[in-house]
């Protein structure tokens, strides 16, 4: 039983007050270990530890806090005031991490430079909720790319409504020539009313924006063949959905994951229609969200990489209960995603000017020599300062791949910034090299610090791969097993000593007999062996060598 203050005397008490809290500790640490960070946050929090402030739940898990009020505030206003509808400021800062890659998805004609090579602005994120925590207010994000995917499946289809006419075009061509070499002129037609088709006109394959969130892995390579080098945009209302269906349709849907992260190559052939599909950039933006046991299944373990390829967030599980929205609030929700809807459209019309340019023509971002070395530091000393403070969690690599994803955002958010300043997408992008300020920057390394506490916090709950270490086998010459004998032994201490070894039975008397048979123990009566002179052995190999001859 625990004692109350009341047993304690004065002395333990001051020892007890004088202790360092683990917050003071933190707040040791971050100023020795990461003095960047308070750096970095200036302007940004007031106090840099509370990115890294957590509570317990309803449920009782440990989650990080939300993002502070200002720091929505400082985004740009198609991201804040989206935001600032939602009064839940846990609910808007999951929004937030789901609005990434949804706006980034309608930016697919533009570049980051990460290493020595251009990436576009797909990232991958997913929102961890327990049920009924409001986790689905990440279908109204995901609704702002609703016109974008409207206006490609609208061409689409007239591409395929072409393709028909084409088609019967061409069949009445085949027709005009079938009868013609009969010589039947009943049936002939006027050759001025069709197109003269020399091949059969292939059917195009059909294209959108939105990926279906329940399909096969087939038809994901084929629709992002056909989306090119354009971003597709995959919003997954529930990972338990996907689970389930990928131990059978889905199939590899897994390696298009592992392959979109760093926009990889794939390559697929099936037998059925001769279907051949290489995509030399895989490019997906994925705003997914599930419970934890979801999650659980679909990221089996954290050491077959496929977890480190998400941003996380850790949503917190609440008892009360959301009112109903009333038509005020109704109506000005359909009015400012109508609106950003319409501006993210624009800005996705304004960018088709790039279609198929090459990556070093097309819009890209550009940091300053300064500001490189200013993340290149702030990186080095956070993978220090997590090892240091979070000894038990693996955190470098998601910390290593989040540089991209940093890009990829501060991208993002320079070009609303400038869509801002110029009030409409026309000549948005006149200039296309994109700078980023220094409060952005400052937004962009204290957001991803936080991103990696939300991390943590996941990890803690996802379960490592178990492995299983077979007991390790030792070899042990016959010889050598008959030095650790005694002068005379018997079957049963032979048997004793090399289990001790890992030797089973069958294996001590096939070593017992290979002895006996070269002379080097002789068996006195039954079960009881006696050790040879080395004498006794060469006059042995004598005797057999004449027996021989």
């Amino acid at each position: 039983m625990t004692p109350t203050n009341k047993h304690l005397d004065s002395t333990t008490m001051e020892n007890l007050q004088t202790q360092p809290t683990y917050t003071d500790i933190l707040r040791e640490t971050q100023q020795e270990e990461f003095p960047l960070l308070s750096e970095v946050t200036r302007g940004v929090v007031d106090d840099p530890l509370r990115l890294m402030s957590a509570h317990t739940d309803d449920d009782g898990v440990v989650v990080p806090c939300a993002l502070p009020h200002a720091m929505m505030q400082s985004l740009p206003q198609m991201m804040s005031e989206t935001l600032s509808l939602y009064d839940d400021a846990d609910i808007r800062t999951m929004l937030l991490m789901a609005m990434m890659p949804t706006i980034g998805s309608a930016m697919s004609n533009v570049r980051v430079r990460h290493g020595q090579r251009l990436y576009s602005l797909g990232m991958m994120n997913i929102c961890v909720g327990p049920s009924a925590s409001g986790k689905g207010s990440v279908g109204d994000v995901a609704s702002l790319v609703d016109g974008i995917n409207d206006i490609i499946c609208s061409e689409s289809a007239q591409a395929m409504a072409d393709h028909r006419k084409r088609h019967k075009r061409y069949s009445r061509l085949t027709s005009q020539l079938t009868y013609a070499a009969k010589g039947d002129a009943t049936n002939l037609i006027d050759v001025n009313d069709i197109s003269e088709e020399v091949d059969e006109p292939q059917a195009p394959l059909r294209r959108m924006h939105k990926l279906p969130s329940k399909t096969t892995a087939a038809n994901y390579y084929k629709l992002l063949y056909a989306n090119g080098d354009n971003i597709s945009y995959l919003h997954i209302p529930e990972l338990a959905e996907m689970t389930a269906a990928n131990r059978g349709a889905f199939g590899d849907f897994m390696y298009i994951l592992l392959a979109a992260q760093n926009e990889e190559p794939l390559h697929t052939a099936r037998k059925t229609d001769d279907e051949d599909y290489h995509i030399p950039h895989t490019r997906l933006a994925l705003a997914a969200t599930g419970t934890m046991s979801s999650v659980r299944e679909f990221i089996p373990n954290l050491e077959d990489g496929l977890s480190t390829r998400f941003l996380y967030h850790n949503l917190p599980a609440k008892d009360t209960v959301r009112d109903e929205m009333d038509e005020a609030t109704a109506e000005a929700f359909c009015d400012v995603y109508t609106h950003y809807r319409r501006q993210l459209t624009e800005i996705w019309s304004a960018l088709r000017q790039f279609d198929g340019k090459a990556d070093e023509e097309l819009p890209r971002l550009i940091i300053s020599d300064e500001q490189r070395k200013l993340i290149d530091e702030y990186y080095r000393q956070m993978v220090s300062f997590v090892a240091l403070a979070m000894p038990d969690k693996d955190l470098r690599a998601p910390i290593l791949r989040s540089r991209l994803n940093l890009y990829r955002m501060l991208m993002i958010i320079a070009i609303l910034r400038r869509h801002e300043e110029m009030g409409t997408a026309e000549g948005l992008f006149t200039e296309k090299l994109f700078t980023v300020s220094e409060a952005d920057l400052r937004w962009g390394l204290a957001y991803i610090f936080y991103t990696m506490v939300q991390t943590s916090t996941i990890y803690d709950r996802l379960r490592r791969e178990e492995k299983h270490e077979e007991p390790k086998r030792v070899y042990l010459s016959a010889l050598a097993f008959l030095q650790m004998l005694p002068k005379q032994f018997t079957t049963a201490e032979a048997v004793r000593l090399g289990e001790e070894f890992g030797l089973k039975q069958n294996g001590i008397a096939k070593k017992l007999a290979r002895l006996t048979k070269e002379f080097y123990i002789a068996k006195v009566r039954q079960g009881v062996f006696v050790k040879t002179s080395k004498t006794e052995r060469e006059k042995w190999k004598k005797g057999s060598t004449l027996l021989a001859a």
